[in-house]
């Protein structure tokens, strides 16, 4: 809490007023963990971009947040009807990922796979 006061150029107990006052009107919704993929063994990340048949987006979204390895799950606008970023061990397992499971989902009309290579977290500069 004083890294925070310190950053916003307020008193320690006003930083906590302005937390409790965030949290209470939602604009915080609550508070998560980072961890590092690598030292998890998630040594593989890939974008998946997912277009589907326009009635079945409803039931893909669910069966996509099921997806092994899915971490972020987006609804989009475009020329692509997902986005997906999945970390997964090794390509083999990435490669099920896609061939066995995403491109075999009953309305799913095509893939595209982007392996990222470098990544950069603001929140963890």
């Amino acid at each position: 809490m004083n890294e925070i006061a310190s950053e916003a150029g307020v008193s320690r107990a006003n930083a906590y007023q302005r937390l409790a006052r965030m949290r209470d009107e939602g604009v915080i919704t609550g508070f998560t963990v980072r961890t590092d993929p690598h030292r998890l063994g998630l040594d593989v990340s890939a974008l998946i971009i997912v277009s589907v048949d326009q009635r079945s987006w409803r039931e893909l979204r669910d069966e996509l947040r099921d997806l092994p390895g899915a971490q972020y799950v987006a609804l989009t606008a475009g020329g692509f009807d997902f986005v997906l970023l999945v970390r997964v061990a090794d390509v083999e397992t990435l490669r099920d990922v896609v061939l066995e499971r995403l491109q075999t989902m009953e309305g799913v009309r095509s893939t595209q796979t982007m392996f990222i290579l470098d990544e950069y977290d603001r929140i963890t500069r």
